[in-house]
């Protein structure tokens, strides 16, 4: 009996971990289509008055048009922002943010998140690596972000690594050390697999990860 009541549990446990990342995903997407879709409404809504007493538009009509409108205006943002003349602009912008109290919490840590995600694409990362730190005896993993300049190569009198030491769970934030190539332990994995590994606390392992991508 007992090991019939352990199976169920185990089995019940299993069906949670295995539906919540779907539940999770359907209520964030419905989040924010319906966020979205309602943001313009009233709009649209002032617009049909303008229209003919004949044409009628139903709500989710509007709620489509809303949602549609939505995207492509965080398009053209995207597309203004990502060149020098849209950054100079929204520099203002982002200072004021900055130096408003309780507002400048929310809109840096909302930043750092997103940086957070920026980063994992790997961009600024050339590979993955595990080196000796804080102390001997215990490891810290790493992402070498260059080879070190000559300059600090002649101080140390070693061919050096530049390795940034995230911080768990974000890991925008972290330290920068020099290390001599010889003490650095290069890592079979992908940057995407080291951040994830990070942001995770350690609980998204590469082993499962390939575990995973070998199960599809």
């Amino acid at each position: 009996m007992k090991r019939f009541r352990l199976f169920l549990r185990n089995t019940f446990i299993a069906g949670i971990f295995t539906v919540l990342p779907i539940v999770i995903t359907y209520f964030f997407l419905n989040f924010v289509f319906v966020k979205f879709s309602d943001f313009l409404i009233p709009y649209l809504k002032v617009l049909v008055r303008y229209l003919p007493t004949d044409i009628k538009v139903p709500v989710s009509y509007l709620r489509i048009i809303s949602f549609v409108l939505m995207v492509l205006i965080i398009f053209f943002v995207g597309l203004f922002t990502r060149n020098y003349s849209g950054k100079k602009f929204l520099s203002p912008l982002d200072k004021a943010m900055r130096n408003i109290p309780f507002v400048k919490t929310i809109y840096t840590s909302t930043k750092q998140i997103i940086e957070a995600f920026q980063t994992s694409k790997g961009a600024n990362f050339k590979k993955v690596v595990l080196i000796e730190y804080p102390r001997r005896g215990i490891f810290s993993v790493g992402f070498v972000t260059k080879d070190t300049s000559k300059f600090f190569n002649d101080i140390i009198d070693e061919e050096c690594y530049n390795i940034f030491i995230p911080t768990t769970p974000n890991p925008t934030s972290g330290f920068i050390l020099i290390v001599p190539k010889k003490d650095v332990i290069e890592l079979d994995m992908t940057v995407e697999e080291g951040i994830k590994f990070v942001i995770s606390a350690g609980l998204v392992t590469p082993d499962v990860l390939k575990l995973k991508d070998g199960d599809i």
